[in-house]
């Protein structure tokens, strides 16, 4: 699957309804019903071609919803282009990187032992009027993910050279692993253990608007660039 094969299944997708629902005061019947339309689509996709790298976990309602990241939007990590027009934004992400268990048992020790990595999310902007702010699929352009481990400040300088947003990643990962482990238990309860995945955690520094975007971006631990792209 492309970009353009997967624009037109989105386009195309009738969620039978629930883009009524208020996803602030969501109920759980309704927030079932919710995930039981986007693993219709997750399958849609996955039979034209798809295939899931990753997942965005939105920590929502005390509980968290995970998105797929599909295999063609993992991007380069270093040296891609992106037109203007293509995004609303970016966002910078703490990211682990994980074999997904088949079962619950001893999740929170294998969590805690992960790596941290560090991704950049590019935002898009709709592509059906049906849209949740909590399927993530829905908005997701494409993600660039550290090659490497991260550890220490790192900053991310956007496009506009006034905007840089500087954190420390092993700080910053504390609360994104609690949503990590719920995530992993969702993925486990939702069928898609067993299986390889990267999973970003959750706004870490909100949206970077398109236009503090345009030019060329970079994530950087020091002088060392981790990721980096141009927005064009």
């Amino acid at each position: 699957m492309n970009f353009n094969e997967y624009k037109t299944a989105i386009q195309t997708f009738d969620d039978t309804g629930l883009s009524s629902l208020d996803i602030t005061d969501i109920s759980l019947p309704e927030l079932e019903s919710l995930m039981a339309e986007q693993d219709r689509l997750i399958s849609t996709l996955v039979e034209r071609g798809a295939t899931i790298a990753g997942w965005k976990i939105v920590d929502k309602n005390d509980g968290v919803i995970i998105s797929p990241i599909f295999d063609f939007q993992v991007l380069a990590t270093i040296g891609e282009k992106v037109s203007r027009e293509a995004l609303l934004g970016t966002e910078t992400e703490v990211c682990f990187m994980l074999s997904v268990p088949t079962s619950d048992g001893l999740i929170d020790e294998y969590v805690d032992n992960l790596d941290t990595y560090v991704a950049v999310e590019l935002i898009r902007p709709e592509i059906n009027n049906s849209n949740h702010s909590v399927c993530d699929f829905y908005f997701n352009y494409g993600v660039l993910v550290s090659q490497d481990p991260a550890c220490g400040e790192l900053s991310f300088i956007g496009g506009n050279p006034n905007y840089i947003f500087s954190f420390t990643i092993e700080q910053a990962a504390v609360k994104k692993r609690e949503v990590l482990k719920q995530g992993v238990l969702e993925c486990i309860r939702r069928g898609y253990g067993g299986k390889d995945y990267f999973f970003i955690t959750g706004t870490l520094n909100g949206l970077a608007s398109a236009t503090d975007s345009i030019g060329h971006n970079s994530l950087k631990y020091h002088e060392e660039v981790l990721i980096s792209f141009d927005v064009i």
